[in-house]
């Protein structure tokens, strides 16, 4: 009969020999076959060319329409409030004052603070991005390209410029008219890949001042580069006249090697914002700050992150100044946070 006991022990013996051949053929497929990734973006196979990573595009591009909003909302606003209110604490009510300027682009990948909590640390943008295409220690047989970063402003703390040495084969060049040298934190093994010199960042090169100042563009064509993965900015209210400068420089030379935009993947600077007698270029007017931030805005930069300085708003009582992450969204080619 066919409800045998051995009929159906032999029947359920052939089910799972059918079913181990079917389980063992998917297993194997799929172990085969490896979706593209942020951090492995030719995984598509070899020969194929790069993968396009749509995920990181549709995030890029859902990020920039965001930002597009956030443009016409603050001309909105700053048209409710008007523009003849004291700056910058006049618009402080309703508004914050950087509301003007909030971080409307977000990070397609992770964000992490690197370095010390307080003023030492930055958050950072794809820092495991950073770790996967220029993974450290830096030495003649690494073939990773070199994470190049400029640090303007180093006070007491370099805590930030030692962990990226650490975690990467960044290559760093730090100024700074304050101080003779890097902080403590980086370690005498490591000082070989920082390169420091004390001088100021500001509008102009002069080099008969004691400390010499630079502005940014020369400083690149001295060290001979023509982008720089990651600038980091702190420089007590000079941010306006040395971005200004090379705001300036890239766009009446529209054909250089900048391509139109400003000539580093990532941005973390502490903006300053001042009443009295202005100094550094430092925005009259909330007119004039909206317009040297869209500059900034239009070649390329986009901000993904911001956080007060705490201790220095105590002082003055007043939000006056704050720690920006941003992102160059035009210059995909060279940007390691933008790669397909």
């Amino acid at each position: 009969m066919l409800t045998t006991p051995r009929f159906m022990i032999a029947l359920l013996s052939f089910a799972a020999i059918l079913f181990l051949i079917a389980f063992t053929s998917t297993a194997t497929s799929a172990s085969s076959y490896r979706e593209p990734s942020d951090s492995n973006p030719s995984a598509a196979g070899a020969g194929a060319g790069p993968a396009v990573n749509t995920a990181l595009r549709e995030k890029l591009a859902l990020a920039e329409r965001l930002w597009e909003q956030a443009v016409v909302d603050r001309e909105a606003m700053a048209a409710r409030m008007g523009f003849d209110q004291k700056f910058p604490d006049g618009y402080n009510n309703p508004y914050n004052i950087w509301d003007f300027a909030r971080p409307s682009f977000f990070c397609p990948h992770d964000m992490e603070r690197v370095g010390t909590l307080g003023d030492g640390g930055k958050v950072v943008c794809g820092m495991s991005r950073y770790e996967t295409f220029s993974p450290g220690p830096s030495s003649a047989t690494n073939p990773a390209r070199e994470l190049v970063v400029y640090s303007f402003g180093v006070n007491d703390d370099s805590s930030f410029e030692a962990a990226l040495l650490q975690r990467t084969n960044a290559q760093i060049w730090g100024y700074d008219y304050s101080v003779d040298k890097w902080a403590k934190h980086i370690p005498s093994h490591r000082l070989s890949r920082a390169y420091f010199k004390k001088a100021g960042i500001g509008k102009q090169t002069d080099e008969t001042k004691q400390p010499p100042f630079y502005n940014v563009q020369d400083l690149m064509k001295i060290n001979g580069h023509d982008y720089v993965d990651i600038v980091k900015m702190d420089i007590e209210g000079f941010e306006y006249d040395a971005l200004t400068s090379l705001v300036d420089f890239i766009t009446s030379t529209p054909t250089g090697s900048h391509n139109g935009s400003l000539p580093f993947g990532q941005l973390l600077v502490e903006m300053h914002l001042y009443d009295g007698d202005r100094p550094h270029g430092s925005p009259a007017n909330i007119r004039a700050w909206m317009e040297w931030w869209s500059a900034l805005e239009k070649l390329g930069l986009r901000p993904a992150n911001n956080e007060d300085n705490w201790i220095g708003d105590v002082v003055y009582g007043k939000p006056r100044f704050m720690e920006y992450t941003m992102i160059n969204a035009l210059n995909k080619e060279r940007n390691m946070l933008l790669w397909d």
